[in-house]
């Protein structure tokens, strides 16, 4: 949807339009798989808790994009986007942050471990949020300024991961990136927390900041609202395996 020069009011009507067609479309599709014809496990639940994670804060910026935006506004602001559409639809969401801070105990020997802290405090939230999902929403950057396009991550440690990062890449590409062909990827080490956690996580990379055409629609609230419903609709229609 072309909005340039439309007035945010107009923009911002145009978004809930589509966020109600696309919701009566979920429904429709749901009503029309009766249990003889479904082809999900029996076994299969919907998600119930995500833990939200908005990556970096407070000393911790992250990326700066090549308009001045930084990663942690743009994670924050999303995160918290998401947070209310998650829990207007009955999901339990836990967020590891809120505000513009990092998450370490300033009254404890933190010199030169902020950073470490901070990842130890997030990976424990998400241990300790029984039967969750682990959502950490970040910003991506590179060298060339053409690179755009959300990009999902995924723990190598739960099978599940790999079931959620496969449906936020599909449903970025039908509902808002159409030619985003990006492959969803297996983190490694130097992913601190997809690396350790044993939970179903993933990490999405939301957009260049970096491309000054993506660094202009993730200062749109407009967009953020469409992306964050686009992040919505994924994890509403995940359902994960028993395992």
């Amino acid at each position: 949807m072309h909005t340039k020069g439309f007035p945010w009011l107009l923009r911002f009507v145009a978004v809930l339009l589509l966020m109600a067609l696309i919701t009566v479309g979920f429904f429709w599709i749901s009503q029309k798989q009766t249990p003889a014809t479904s082809t999900k496990p029996a076994s299969a639940s919907p998600i119930h808790t995500v833990v939200l994670d908005a990556g970096h804060g407070g000393e911790d910026g992250g990326a700066v994009g090549i308009s001045g935006l930084v990663e942690k506004d743009v994670n924050l602001r999303l995160t918290l986007l998401l947070r209310d559409l998650l829990e207007a639809n009955g999901v339990e969401v836990i967020l590891t942050r809120e505000t513009d801070t990092m998450l370490y105990d300033p009254s404890s020997d933190y010199v030169g471990r902020k950073k470490a802290l901070d990842l130890a405090e997030r990976k424990r939230i998400a241990e300790e949020t029984p039967d969750s999902v682990f959502v950490s929403i970040h910003m991506n950057t590179y060298p060339l300024q053409s690179c755009q396009g959300l990009q999902v991550w995924y723990s190598p440690n739960h099978p599940q991961s790999q079931t959620l990062a496969k449906q936020i890449q599909t449903t970025a590409q039908e509902l808002l990136q159409p030619n985003n062909d990006r492959a969803i990827k297996a983190a490694g080490s130097s992913i601190y927390l997809l690396h350790r956690l044993n939970t179903p996580a993933v990490l999405v990379e939301c957009g260049f900041l970096s491309s000054p055409e993506e660094s202009a629609k993730l200062s749109d609230p407009a967009y953020l609202q469409q992306l964050a419903f686009t992040l919505f609709a994924a994890i509403m229609q995940t359902e994960l395996s028993a395992e």
